[in-house]
């Protein structure tokens, strides 16, 4: 009776111990988890007409928190009314999340939607409501200091192809920046978010040096790749780029340019890449700054048709509000170390039973 109580204990103990090992190991890259499971389910983006329409309905307990990251002499040229000026240095600080609520919308616009977007879907991937801004500012209204800085024929007119670039064998992939969302977010955004101009890109791919060529990344829907795409980009929707065996593919020590339609689905997936340590920049304005492609809806700003022309206001930014009550975060980490210490307990009863013997 002895031997097969010690037996089942055995078997209790290994399978306790196995639990443990898989959460450890499930929980030792919640970067890429994080991003995974955010961008798999599609980017959040929210059009100036549902932002004016949320703020006047008339109900003051669904209005999100609108987070203006441009530089305060920009702010100071008009806002949003009732938004809040921070940077993005000051944001991804400790006591900058501290202030966010995560039973809140949050709203978040930059100049043009594409730093707004790096920092959105890093906020997403901390559990917060985060929306991106379309267009930025200039999708919410415009006066003679705001525009937006990109038409269409400032387009390089560069060379697209309808050749299929294929992605390279799995290897290695980068050190993230941190050991945990928060801490990556810390690293990279008080850096300065990384854009790209496409005249650069094309001036890199054409400056005769192949060994400083970047690795360029599509995100585009298949049907609009195949219309045509920069030369050797291999076409990944942001749905499947942060799978574990897709991230293996990319290169992780040569720089990576990663593109869409405005550059505002491309900068997110940037601001993910960043804090995964991939080297990667976002192409300012997306394939329309490279070239307009026949057949594309190229998604480029029309002041007319893309901005609401909302009212802008200009008085000083209010204060950020104090720090809400945040809920809590143990679910996050606590289960590996339960499963731990039930390992523990274990391996545990398994030594008392054996010293009985």
């Amino acid at each position: 009776m002895k031997h097969r109580l010690l037996f089942v204990m055995l078997i209790v103990a290994m399978l306790v111990s196995l639990t443990a090992v898989t959460a450890l190991a499930q929980a030792s890259d919640p970067i890429q988890a994080a991003a995974d499971k955010y961008f798999s389910a599609g980017t959040k983006n929210i059009a100036a007409k549902d932002l004016y329409a949320n703020l006047n309905d008339g109900d003051k307990s669904n209005d999100p928190y609108l987070i203006d990251i441009r530089a305060a002499a920009d702010f100071a040229n008009g806002h949003i009314p009732g938004a809040i000026n921070m940077t993005a240095k000051d944001l991804f600080s400790a006591e900058g999340l501290a202030k966010l609520s995560k039973n809140r919308q949050i709203v978040v616009n930059c100049y043009t939607g594409q730093t707004a977007s790096q920092t959105t879907a890093a906020l997403r991937m901390l559990g917060f409501d985060a929306y991106n801004l379309l267009y930025g500012i200039s999708g919410w209204g415009a006066n003679d200091k705001i525009k937006y800085a990109f038409t269409a024929e400032q387009s390089g007119k560069y060379p697209v192809t309808k050749d299929v670039a294929q992605l390279p064998a799995a290897g290695e992939t980068p050190k993230p920046l941190g050991a945990t969302i928060q801490d990556a977010a810390i690293a990279y955004f008080p850096g300065g978010f990384k854009n790209i101009k496409a005249a650069d890109v094309f001036a890199n791919l054409n400056d005769g040096d192949k060994s400083n060529d970047p690795f360029i990344i599509d995100v585009r829907k298949p049907e609009d790749y195949a219309l045509g795409h920069i030369a050797g980009a291999p076409n990944v929707t942001v749905a499947n780029l942060f799978k574990t065996e897709m991230l293996a593919k990319l290169p992780k020590s040569k720089q990576i340019v990663v593109y869409c339609y405005t550059g505002q689905t491309a900068s997110q997936a940037v601001g993910a890449l960043r804090m995964l340590g991939y080297d990667a920049w976002n192409m300012q304005f997306g394939l329309p700054a490279w070239a307009i492609v026949e057949g594309v809806s190229t998604g480029v700003f029309d002041q007319a048709k893309s901005s609401g022309n909302y009212a802008l206001v200009t008085a000083t930014a209010p204060a950020a509000a104090p720090a809400p009550a945040a809920p809590a975060t143990m679910p996050k980490t606590g289960a590996p170390l339960v499963a731990l210490l039930l390992a523990g307990l274990g391996l545990t009863g398994v030594g008392l039973a054996l010293r009985r013997r």
